[in-house]
């Protein structure tokens, strides 16, 4: 199992759900030859709902506001070949937009399931979601595709958008991660590049690294759609472009 705490993973986002995000990632080991890469692939899993839902709005339903996401997903594709809009309507019970090659050269190589649990300050779960994870690579560089139908209530609270294509706003978030080990101690310099914005901190890897992480974010007909990027050169405006194709998409 590894677990990951993303608590302050995600700057310029609503303060009153940012200073509570949490998030633990129980990964299912499924071949032990896959366990070394299996942390990576999961964090960039999850890295793209988070993303989707800080530069969207804070999640907010009947029952209270969910404080802590527990995520998880097998490091074995579900799909290895592009599935069909009917078998995810059959799987998942809603009708994305599928893009199986970018005009820039991304191509699909693969496609997870998360699950998805909110709880409330009280620990009580309060939704539970299943979401899509599409991998696209070019070459070595490699992105994620989120995709997830959900039926919330949102705060209005939304940073301003970067792109507004056939009415769909688009919303882009990109900063500099820290991850460190969980019993790291921080430093006095750590502490004034928290403060300052310099890096965002991250918990619970073998050792210490920095990573750009880029998010851009959408929503169309009730699906939420997300790319993330992480340690990528691909740019904003290709992030753009590529939100472009997929709504273009039928």
């Amino acid at each position: 199992m590894n677990n990951y705490n993303w608590n302050d993973a995600f700057p310029n986002t609503p303060k009153n759900f940012k200073s509570k995000v949490s998030m633990t990632l129980n990964s299912l080991p499924d071949e032990r030859e896959q366990g070394i890469m299996k942390g990576k692939m999961i964090k960039s899993k999850i890295t793209v709902a988070l993303v989707a839902t800080m530069i969207l709005g804070t999640t907010a339903f009947a029952g209270g506001k969910v404080i802590s996401i527990n995520s998880s997903s097998s490091n074995i594709p579900t799909y290895t070949k592009m599935p069909t809009a009917e078998k995810i309507n059959n799987d998942f019970g809603f009708n994305p937009k599928l893009v199986e090659k970018f005009e820039n050269g991304y191509v699909f190589t693969g496609g997870y399931v998360v699950n998805n649990e909110g709880k409330d300050e009280q620990g009580n779960s309060i939704m539970k979601t299943k979401s899509l994870d599409f991998d696209y690579e070019k070459g070595d560089d490699k992105i994620g595709f989120y995709m997830e139908n959900k039926e919330i209530d949102e705060e209005t609270e939304k940073k301003q958008a970067v792109d507004t294509y056939k009415n769909v706003e688009l919303y882009y978030n990109s900063y500099d991660n820290k991850v460190v080990p969980g019993d790291y101690e921080m430093t006095e310099e750590d502490k004034q590049d928290k403060l300052s914005g310099k890096y965002v901190f991250s918990f619970g890897s073998d050792d210490v690294r920095i990573s750009k992480v880029q998010g851009l974010s959408w929503k169309e007909n009730g699906i939420r759609y997300g790319f993330t990027a992480i340690d990528s050169e691909i740019s904003q405006d290709e992030l753009v472009e590529m939100a472009h194709q997929v709504i273009d998409s039928k």
